[in-house]
């Protein structure tokens, strides 16, 4: 993770810059992984969504995914003999990488592209997807869990960094019982272990970083300890589903940052999501944040207006449809047919192809059972993930072997 944080964005929609300006703004900072961050090295991910394939004598390239893309490349350089590598970012901004072939890019902003391949004219043939690892969410395993009642009227699934705006939310959830006189029953899933949560519920965070230590202060001078409020410090990912279940809505608080994977998350678990219309508004131009009527926008960036669209939301539960346009429009069968629609080497190799029916190719069926003994459906979704997602440079060495010896590189 490198380059200039733009802090001025955290709290302030209304920047008074030209767009090109703040296009560059967010651009000078990446959340990607490099070489000379060896503590990050650990948590660096390989994801393939497609292996490579030899059927019938025809070799097929496969696609990985790394938020390292660059510094992978550096270490396997002969991995694009078997890959087309995509470099993804976990901000809103355009890949560093000059390695990539493909950048997912979060969104869909033609006005955007446009200038940043004008002002990196050695950028202009990279493929950009508006996709990111978040919508790589396996929409069968993160689902409504059984028979589960809506016992949390807000979730919130998020770091204490100053650019989620918890102190904000926190505010809103005070002038709900304000307006609404009733108090809200809200479960905070702060994602740290260095929270700790005594046997009375009171939190302590002598080692989290400063400005992480701020925004817990002011949350809880805000909020307090009380039988409605919750924190939890840390929740096992095969648990969070029970939690978004629970809940009336999600609500993300920030105005900024990369493609929020709890969005995603809430929405398969058939949980509406309330967020500020001016998230991430000016990475995203007119790509929505959700599809349908999977939740509510809030107009305005204060605490009020979030009150109000939180009471908006968990007074009529029975209008929205989030799973539903969920799986229309998201999860990992429509990721790879909008990541395969954008590249063309595919649709030239591939036989019988299809625009938006690649996960049904007969012939990738085929290939996939034949080199691995999956289905291309099980493969995708991760019936083994040895093979598909590891992370860490020990398991990446591991699985770009298995690959490079399975196909003679």
């Amino acid at each position: 993770m490198k380059g200039a944080y733009p802090v001025k964005y955290f709290l302030n929609p209304s920047i008074n810059q030209p767009i090109e300006e703040i296009w560059d703004d967010i651009d000078a900072y990446t959340g990607e992984y490099f070489e000379d961050e060896p503590h990050l090295h650990k948590k660096i991910d390989f994801v393939v969504p497609l292996p490579p394939l030899k059927y019938k004598g025809k070799f097929l390239k496969g696609l990985f995914f790394s938020q390292a893309c660059e510094y992978i490349l550096k270490l396997y350089p002969e991995l694009k003999k078997i890959f087309i590598p995509c470099a993804y970012t976990m901000w809103s901004n355009y890949s560093w990488s000059d390695s990539a072939e493909v950048y997912l890019t979060c969104y869909e902003n033609k006005e955007r592209e446009k200038y940043y391949k004008n002002k990196y004219p050695n950028k202009k043939d990279i493929i950009f997807v508006p996709l990111q690892d978040a919508d790589f969410t396996n929409e069968y395993q993160v689902a409504p869990t059984f028979n589960t009642p809506k016992t949390i009227d807000v979730l919130c699934v998020s770091t204490c960094l100053p650019v989620k705006n918890l102190p904000l939310l926190a505010s809103a959830i005070k002038e709900y019982e304000k307006k609404y006189n009733k108090p809200l029953k809200v479960t905070f899933v702060l994602g740290s272990s260095l929270i700790i949560k005594d046997e009375n519920g009171k939190l302590s965070y002598p080692n989290l970083p400063d400005r992480q230590k701020k925004q817990m202060d002011e949350v809880i001078k805000i909020l307090g300890y009380s039988k409605n409020i919750e924190y939890l410090p840390w929740v096992d990912y095969k648990n969070l589903t029970k939690y978004f279940t629970s809940a009336k809505c999600l609500v993300l608080a920030s105005l900024i940052e990369g493609k929020n994977r709890s969005i995603n998350e809430a929405l398969t678990c058939n949980t509406p999501v309330v967020v500020f219309r001016d998230h991430n508004k000016w990475a995203r131009g007119s790509h929505p944040i959700f599809f349908e009527n999977s939740g509510e926008y809030v107009e305005t960036f204060s605490a009020a207006a979030l009150a109000d669209t939180i009471h908006k939301v968990i007074s009529n539960l029975d209008y929205y449809e989030p799973r539903k346009n969920y799986l229309k429009y998201n999860g990992r069968k429509n990721f790879i047919n909008t990541l395969i629609n954008h590249i063309p080497y595919y649709h030239c190799n591939v036989e019988d192809f299809e625009k938006n029916n690649f996960h049904q190719n007969i012939w990738i069926d085929l290939a996939t059972q034949a080199n691995y003994q999956l289905s291309y459906h099980d493969f995708l979704y991760g019936k083994n993930t040895a093979i598909q997602h590891v992370r860490g440079l020990e398991d990446i060495d591991k699985l770009v072997k298995f690959f490079m010896a399975r196909f003679n590189r």
